[in-house]
This record gives C-alpha cells, sequence and structure tokens, in this order.
C-alpha cells in the first residue's frame, strides 16, 4: 500500500501554546522527520473478532499510540465514523484531529477513567492555540472501552467528524485526508467529566492517507455499531 506519511509536530497544538515537539526526538529535524518516515505507517489492519476493517496508523515504537478508523461505504459526507485508539497506560490523554491539525475541525480528545477500566471521550473544537472547547456538533457513542496492565483502548463511532463549516473527508479513492494526533503523559483532573481541562502535549504528529481500506459495507458498519454500543 502507498504511504503517504506526512509526520510532524508543526501543526498540532491539542491543548494551548506552547513549543512543538518532534514526533522522534533527536539531534536536528531533518534526522527526526526521516526518523519519523521510517518508523511510521497507514495499513489496512482487519479485527479478528469482527467483520470490520480499519485505516491504521501505528508506529514502531510502543510508547505511542494506534488510531484506526472505518467508514461506511458511501459517496460523500456527511457520514458517521468509528475511531479506535489504543494507548499505552502512560499517557494521560490522546487527541485526535479529523482534519490534520488543531484549529478549525472536530477534534476527539479521550482519556482513562482512573481505574474503572473505561475511557472518556470528549468533543473538541478549537478556533486558537488554547485549551479546546467542547464541541457540540460532533456527538459520540462508545462502542467498547477497556484498560489492562499495558494499554487503554477506547472505539467510538462520531456523528458529525466527517463534515464542519470549512472542510469535511473525501471518501474518494483518489483523495488524500490528512489527520493529526497529539498526546500528553498527565492525566487530566477530572478524568470522569468530558469538559475536563487537560494539560499542554507532549507529543504531536501527522499523517495522510486515502480512505479506501476504511470502507466498510453499509449494512456492516451499521450492525456493528448496533451490536457493540449494546
Amino acid at each position: 500500500m502507498q504511504l503517504h506519511i506526512l509526520t510532524t509536530s508543526l501543526l498540532l497544538l491539542l491543548a494551548g501554546d506552547a513549543a512543538p515537539v518532534t514526533a522522534h526526538p533527536s539531534p536536528g529535524p531533518e534526522l527526526n522527520l526521516k526518523l519519523a518516515r521510517q518508523a511510521s505507517q497507514t495499513s489496512k489492519y482487519c479485527a479478528p473478532q469482527s467483520s470490520i476493517c480499519y485505516l491504521q496508523y501505528a508506529t514502531t515504537s510502543a510508547s505511542y499510540p494506534i488510531f484506526r478508523i472505518a467508514v461506511p461505504d458511501v459517496t460523500s459526507a456527511p457520514f458517521d465514523a468509528i475511531l479506535q485508539i489504543v494507548s499505552p497506560v502512560s499517557l494521560g490523554w490522546v487527541g485526535f484531529s479529523w482534519g490534520g491539525g488543531m484549529t478549525s475541525n472536530p477534534l476527539t480528545v479521550a482519556w482513562p477513567n482512573g481505574n474503572t477500566g473505561k475511557a472518556t471521550v470528549s468533543s473538541r473544537w478549537a478556533n486558537g492555540r488554547t485549551l479546546p472547547s467542547t464541541y457540540s456538533s460532533a456527538s459520540y457513542k462508545t462502542l467498547s472501552s477497556s484498560k489492562n496492565s499495558t494499554h487503554w483502548t477506547i472505539e467510538l463511532v462520531c456523528t458529525g467528524c466527517s463534515q464542519w463549516t470549512g472542510g469535511q473527508l473525501s471518501v474518494n479513492g483518489n483523495t488524500i485526508n490528512t489527520f493529526a494526533w497529539a498526546y500528553s503523559k498527565t492525566a487530566v483532573p477530572q478524568p470522569a467529566n468530558p469538559s475536563s481541562s487537560f494539560s499542554i502535549h507532549n507529543n504531536v504528529g501527522m499523517f495522510s492517507d486515502n480512505l479506501s481500506v476504511a470502507k466498510v459495507p453499509q449494512a456492516t458498519f451499521q450492525e456493528y455499531v448496533k451490536k457493540a454500543g449494546l
């Protein structure tokens, strides 16, 4: 599969003004970008316990989160979208940008809910380099969440993340979508509260690809969402 990796730390600051942090700290930005491209990739991932396949973004580092996206096989936005985040337990929160940057697009922020074994999802939007505010134009249904000794995981379906004022996702196989991510190692102060504040990120990055491998037959998508949310 052709890779479209644009990992960088210059565009996404999910929680306030701060100097950008490179995705792979090392001596010099040129080496950082080279290492990031070598160590991260998009691919097709099919869950062994279901009929759902995803576009997956992962790196070779066990300290980074994994992101998986699935969408129904439709021709254009708006549509519901599934996002799965698999995060090391060392991370306090993980953020995902549907439009490839911090501002002017839906942001999905998730964090572990203390020791409950569950995770909390928060819908956010930012108009500037400040703590993103809650965003009511995107809503979420948690399909599953869990936590073990090494990772916490959340899978959710978002209504309102595929199209927003000023942008939208494309399901055209010839069109590239750019996404972005961030994370912090600091736990949020109110883990059960989706409106909780959260700290500045420790790391940020981006990736790009089309959504061809993320497409799921509409009936399969709808049935999965219905069953998983029970």
